[in-house]
């Protein structure tokens, strides 16, 4: 089956790194802990909500580097045109993002290596003179049923230009 991804457009590639413009989107964001949050954001888009409307799932789902702050699933562009139902669980924000410019680091792998990454990520910006604006960011592809090191992850800093 294949999920709904979020639109970016690659600025420029240099091996693993790529700087990404994201077009504007919608996100559900939870600030519970990885586990929980889930639940709640999957309570969301399988009915929980104002219309009672089941919401396809996309990817990727995103959340903070350590995974204990905030998880967040991305609206499908469908259900942002015709207007997406309100939370009726208070542990969710609907957000919407503007557009936004991201360096970001791809891989295959568990994510024991982010840290490593995030490093990298940092002199590469350092390297290249740009602004960071943020925290990091881990973006996941698929779901707790993959193996580790089958896993697609992108971790990602904001920049500013």
């Amino acid at each position: 089956m294949a999920y709904e991804q979020l639109k970016y457009e690659i600025l420029k590639k240099e091996g693993h790194i790529e700087i990404r413009k994201y077009a504007p989107f919608v996100m559900m964001k939870s600030w519970s802990p990885s586990y929980s949050g889930f639940q709640v954001l999957f309570n969301y888009i399988s009915g929980y909500n104002s219309k009672k409307q089941k919401i396809s799932m996309t990817v990727p789902v995103l959340t903070d580097i350590k995974e204990s702050g905030y998880i967040a699933f991305t609206m499908p562009e469908e259900v942002v045109k015709n207007g997406y139902p309100e939370a009726l669980d208070s542990r969710i924000n609907i957000e919407k993002q503007e557009e936004k410019t991201y360096l970001s680091y791809s891989y295959v792998g568990s994510i024991k290596k982010v840290d490593t990454i995030i490093k990298i990520l940092y002199k590469y910006a350092e390297n290249n003179e740009l602004k960071i604006h943020g925290d990091p960011v881990l973006l996941r592809y698929q779901g707790p049923m993959v193996p580790p090191i089958f896993r697609k992850h992108d971790v990602m800093l904001e920049i500013i230009f």
